[in-house]
């Protein structure tokens, strides 16, 4: 369990040390996981209600949903709102699949990069540079939370609208529940209840996994962040009138062990979330789809929700692949959705200049080597990808915006 003093209880502005805003980011995530039942980090994880409730959940979805597909057949309109349902799942089972089967790995990544961020907590630069990263993941967990919230609340003051608008009965999911008549009274209250904690279980669940992606896939920037700084104080070293060979050395090794560090980190985020950005990617773009159909041909109250949803979701794992494509720091990409929101990224041919940049010919021939090898695996560099199929970054999230737009408008065409 995460040790946290009095103090990490107060806002984000109170913390000083990176470490501590990270335990803070951390703790926000597990609280949304605990609740779902579903938090992996705890030591000796042990099945228990909250868990079942989370699993049966996530399988009484999948079951009325494929029963309800067959119930309001042919009814085209219902069918396209089950099918918004699969989206989620497609989506949703994944996570929770891969999270309780990698919930080691994330234990130890957990460790590790608390350990980064407490060794450099007595450095000004440092700590300065990766406390920020902090705060902005910080915020962009939050932003996340609310985006969830959102959607949650598209559906469940749906039937609220209905009744008022429209003095009509309607479910807050198109999704009936096996056994139960939601057509009568007790029925409907029955269907209604155990909806409505599907939804609080489905929005607490999606954004505890979407944030967890986010701190640890977003935290790549501190790795690199660290090595752009050993490779400083390698320079200055070099540059000193009298050098000392041993300390040089030393940081010379330093600096190709962290470099192996982040190539390994590429590696164990791409193996872990590979299928999950598949599932996230097909998921994401049949809700946003669907939904902007139910939209336009209906005025489908819980799709406006949710395609902004299914928007944030999609940008925020094309942002993460970009993360990991291109590294981190120096260069500024800014994109506007309400505001605009600035990312620090790091191209793959900058880190491999700031490592030719560096004074390597005053290294002896051993530790020239060393760069060599460096510069060779810097231009091999991993890259996440939609179940191997195609690069998860932003170019991709462009393509899948314009490729939704096109077959929007030719539907509309062929319906009008």
């Amino acid at each position: 369990m995460v040790q946290v003093k009095a103090r990490e209880t107060l806002p984000m502005r109170w913390f000083d040390k990176s470490y501590q805003m990270y335990d803070y980011n951390l703790l926000f995530i597990r609280w949304m996981a605990d609740f779902s039942g579903v938090d992996m980090m705890v030591d000796n994880y042990r099945f228990n209600y909250r868990t079942a409730i989370c699993i049966g959940t996530t399988l009484m979805g999948t079951i009325n949903s494929i029963y309800s597909f067959g119930f309001y057949y042919p009814s085209l309109h219902k069918i396209c709102e089950v099918i918004v349902i699969f989206g989620i799942l497609i989506q949703g089972v994944p996570k929770l699949y891969f999270g309780y089967i990698h919930r080691e790995f994330y234990k130890l990544q957990y460790g590790r990069l608390r350990t980064l961020h407490h060794k450099y907590r007595n450095h000004e630069k440092l700590n300065a540079n990766l406390l920020l990263l902090m705060e902005r993941i910080h915020v962009l967990s939050k932003l996340l939370a609310i985006v969830f919230i959102f959607g949650g609340l598209g559906y469940s003051i749906y039937p609220i609208y209905m009744y008022w608008a429209h003095n009509e009965r309607v479910l807050m999911v198109a999704m009936r529940v096996l056994w139960i008549d939601a057509d009568s009274y007790t029925g409907y209250i029955v269907t209604s209840a155990v909806q409505m904690v599907m939804i609080v279980i489905t929005c607490t669940g999606l954004s505890a996994a979407d944030t967890v992606i986010l701190l640890y896939a977003a935290n790549l920037i501190a790795y690199v962040d660290v090595f752009t700084n050993e490779l400083d104080e390698l320079n200055a070293m070099l540059n000193e009138e009298i050098r000392d060979e041993k300390k040089i050395r030393q940081q010379v090794r330093t600096i190709c062990t962290q470099h192996q560090d982040i190539i390994e980190y590429e590696s164990d985020l791409e193996e872990r979330y590979i299928v999950i950005s598949f599932g996230q990617v097909i998921g994401s773009v049949t809700s946003m789809s669907v939904s902007i159909f139910l939209v336009y041909m209906d005025n489908f109250i819980p799709g406006y929700a949710l395609v902004v949803a299914s928007f944030f979701q999609l940008l925020e794992f094309c942002l993460l692949g970009t993360i990991l494509t291109v590294k981190v720091i120096h260069k500024t990409i800014s994109f506007k959705i309400d505001c605009i929101i600035k990312i620090y990224f790091f191209q793959n041919e900058d880190i491999v200049e700031a490592i030719y940049s560096t004074n390597w010919y005053l290294l002896p021939e051993p530790e020239r080597r060393c760069f060599g090898l460096m510069l060779h695996k810097s231009q091999n560099f991993t890259e996440m990808t939609i179940g191997g199929f195609a690069p998860l970054n932003l170019g991709t999230f462009v393509a899948i915006m314009n490729r939704i737009y096109s077959y929007f408008m030719m539907l509309i065409s062929f319906i009008e």
